[in-house]
């Protein structure tokens, strides 16, 4: 994927928001407002990451720098960011299970409460 337009990375990232919105379809709407910025981000990300992917393939993970008679293979500025945005998105993602998780067990004991 070349570089997309700002457009274009506008509807990817809807796309993926409509996405990972419709795996906690399940979950009521209230619960999935509070996870929604969340969300926005972790669509952001993967956007993100599609298109770093592409300079790592098409450019390589590294480079041969040159300045003058020095020379020296250096890593590609898109694989510095990619690893950085790969640690932060899967944190992201443990993070949005992590609540879902409790507002899941949250809604559970109100159901057990008025169970009784």
């Amino acid at each position: 994927m070349a570089k997309p337009s700002r457009k274009a990375q506008d509807e990817l990232i809807q796309k993926e928001i409509d996405r990972i919105n419709s795996i906690f379809i399940n979950l009521p709407e209230n619960k999935r407002e509070v996870a929604k910025e969340l969300i926005e981000r972790i669509a952001f990300m993967t956007i993100q990451l599609e298109i770093l992917e592409e300079t790592i393939k098409t450019k390589g993970p590294t480079y041969l720098f040159k300045q003058g008679n020095q020379k020296m293979l250096i890593e590609n500025p898109a694989q510095k960011s990619y690893n950085t945005t790969m640690n932060r998105y899967t944190s992201a993602y443990d993070k949005l299970f992590t609540l879902i998780d409790k507002l899941n067990e949250k809604n559970s004991d109100e159901d057990e409460t008025e169970d009784i």
